[in-house]
């Protein structure tokens, strides 16, 4: 099975829409490209397994290949790097909202497939980027 993750590039963050075919799982929030010179950056255009992961500290989580993980978006802190953030939808002032929800979604249909043993992947595609910074119009594949 195969995710599908459309993004557009913004500043100061990612936005992004997770679909699996022409069906929408969820909306999500990611850091911003590196190239916008913060100090996280959000994963690579590309092509990564998906796997279940657990930790006492965190619970569970989606690991993104060996570079990244999806989870659930704590309001209090801050966007980590190579992370990705199940939302449901949006408040007028940018606020996500259920994103608790949207992350437990998606793990339940995740799950389904990993019980029936499975190799689920995310293909991470971007819209061009809305600013010309020379460090931006280079392509990052990986």
């Amino acid at each position: 099975m195969r995710l599908v993750l459309h993004r557009k590039y913004r500043a100061t963050l990612t936005l992004g829409r997770l679909l699996l075919g022409q069906n929408q799982i969820c909306f999500t929030r990611e850091p911003p490209k590196a190239c916008f010179g913060k100090d996280i950056a959000c994963l690579d255009e590309g092509v990564y397994e998906l796997v279940a992961i657990h930790s006492e500290e965190r619970g569970w989580e989606i690991g993104i290949g060996d570079r990244g993980k999806i989870s659930t978006y704590q309001r209090e802190g801050k966007l980590e790097s190579n992370s990705i953030y199940p939302v449901t939808s949006y408040r007028a002032d940018g606020t996500p909202l259920f994103t608790k929800l949207a992350f437990l979604k998606l793990m339940e249909r995740l799950e389904r497939e990993w019980e029936r043993g499975e190799i689920v992947e995310l293909q991470i595609v971007s819209e061009r980027i809305p600013y010309l910074l020379e460090s931006c119009l280079e392509q990052s594949y990986c």
